[in-house]
């Protein structure tokens, strides 16, 4: 017996056509996902980390903490500042460990990392202070505060910058011990050390420059 074939009038495959794009539609519409608080967040630190001198290192480091910038550039520049902190609090112990165990480049050079130990302890101690500033700057009434807030912004600049300032101070102090110093295994670890602590102090003192405006 020959099979029955059904003919269907244009209509119906006008009506299924568009049944099918509105399903697809919807569809997509389902599956696509929100736009992202961590999209948001890491444009934020992006755009922050633009206006310093190595843009990519400022992202990368600060991105773990990007969840809490809640789009405060103050928050930004506190992380930073850390970070450059605990560098310099790691070559301070590293300088602490060669004084114990010398530096096997010589007397005159095991005798210079002492008064770069001592200076990077004395700018350790100004971490609390520096943080300080920066808590009072995080909110718009800080930023209101006329002299105050003047204070705490220079406060915050000085001592963020002092932490590249007392990690350069050993190079030189080496360097002034002579070639052979510096070229020597201790002289090329504490030249990149130093050039790392430098480097992440450089990144918070412009991010604190570049991104907190006090308000009239």
């Amino acid at each position: 017996m020959p099979m029955a074939h059904h003919t269907f009038p244009p209509l119906y495959y006008s009506v299924l056509v568009v049944l099918l794009a509105v399903f697809a539609v919807s569809a997509r519409a389902t599956t696509a996902p929100p736009p992202s608080d961590a999209e948001a967040d890491r444009r934020f630190l992006r755009e922050c980390c633009a206006n310093t001198s190595n843009p990519a290192v400022c992202y990368d480091s600060l991105l773990p903490s990007a969840g809490s910038f809640d789009g405060n550039h103050v928050k930004v520049a506190i992380a930073a500042g850390a970070g450059a902190f605990a560098r310099l609090r790691g070559f301070y112990h590293e300088l602490r460990r060669l004084q114990r165990t010398g530096t096997g480049a010589g007397r005159a050079a095991d005798m210079a990392l002492g008064p770069c130990a001592t200076i990077a302890s004395m700018v350790l101690q100004t971490e609390g202070d520096w943080l300080a500033s920066l808590r009072r700057l995080e909110t718009a009434a800080g930023r209101r505060r006329g002299e105050q807030a003047k204070s705490d912004l220079f406060n915050a600049q000085f001592r963020i910058g002092a932490v590249g300032s007392a990690a350069t101070g050993c190079t030189d102090d080496l360097e002034s011990c002579g070639e052979a110093v510096l070229a020597s295994p201790v002289g090329k670890k504490v030249a990149a050390i130093v050039k790392n602590v430098d480097l992440y102090s450089v990144i918070a003192q412009e991010l604190v420059i570049n991104g907190i405006t006090l308000l009239a």
